[in-house]
């Protein structure tokens, strides 16, 4: 590889090793990555300065802070829309569509019974949601699992607050054998994505706002059935339709306010409350 000039360095690249006799899937994303790469440096004609920011921003990216405990690449992958992306390439359309995870899932949350308060959070208002998981037929899952996750009434998720006790707003549900679920939370509040980071930074070089609408997580599983990640965002969010991860699809949800006395009593509730429904439907694993 003597004499490596503009014109051969990206081919020296792609076949320096053993073209992908090792790993063949790692090698078809290579030799398809790196011509890109090199054809975005050779486009904009990235200085050596710029270079080094890049890194610099990377290396920031990857530190672990209170916001976001785990670092921002994830958030960044989000922000970009790649994460989406790869979600809308893969979603089959069958079934309830899949999205984002995002960078503040944890595994293991608390298990939780039917009816459950999800967490604590008094200045909440208090939302009771219910629904089914179904297959493609119609036929309710039994024992189905549901793992779920939110933000508290400002916000703000239990990892990124100190105040808030681990797990709170998060559990793991199973259903009953009519496919049923149902648990009390609180009405999450939109957020804006952590921005005392380089993604924040580079969200408002880029005049980019930073606002996530008001959403709630799920992860479903169920034997023969393959699992689904999705997220299901409430109605009259002002940023639905600008959501800075670029994943708000069809999963919205109406909010049904409760005022009257009798309801509060039967919901042992002392405050305006409200519920709403949503049914997953998951398709077989063989799909």
């Amino acid at each position: 590889m003597q004499n490596i000039t503009l014109d051969t360095i990206t081919e020296a690249v792609i076949n320096h090793g053993d073209r992908g006799r090792s790993h063949p899937r790692l090698y078809e994303i290579y030799t398809s990555l790196v011509p890109h790469l090199h054809d975005f440096v050779r486009e904009v004609k990235l200085t050596e300065s710029e270079l080094q920011q890049g890194r610099n921003f990377l290396n920031q990216a990857s530190h672990h802070t209170q916001e976001i405990p785990t670092g921002e690449i994830h958030l960044l992958t989000d922000l970009l829309g790649i994460s989406e992306l790869v979600e809308l390439l893969h979603d089959a359309h069958r079934g309830t569509e899949s999205n984002l995870e995002g960078p503040l899932y944890v595994p293991n949350a608390p298990e939780r019974q039917m009816g459950d308060r999800l967490g604590i959070d008094t200045e909440g208002d208090s939302l009771f949601l219910s629904g089914r998981v179904l297959d493609l037929n119609g036929q309710p899952i039994a024992n189905a699992l549901i793992d779920v996750w939110q933000p508290n009434s400002k916000g703000i998720y239990d990892v990124q607050e100190p105040s808030q006790l681990l797990g709170n707003f998060r559990g793991r549900f199973k259903t009953n054998k009519s496919g049923k679920y149902m648990f009390e939370t609180v009405v999450p509040l939109g957020y804006k994505v952590p921005s005392s980071g380089p993604c924040g930074e580079l969200l408002g070089l880029l005049g980019r706002h930073p606002w996530r609408p008001a959403h709630i997580h799920f992860k479903l599983s169920a034997p023969e059935y393959a699992p689904l990640t999705t997220q299901i965002f409430i109605a009259g969010d002002p940023h639905l339709d600008s959501d800075t991860t670029f994943s708000v699809r069809s999963a919205i949800v109406q909010l049904q306010k409760h005022e009257a006395l009798d309801e509060l009593k039967a919901h042992n509730q002392s405050k305006p409350f409200y519920t709403t429904e949503f049914d997953f439907v998951l398709k077989p694993a063989t799909l």
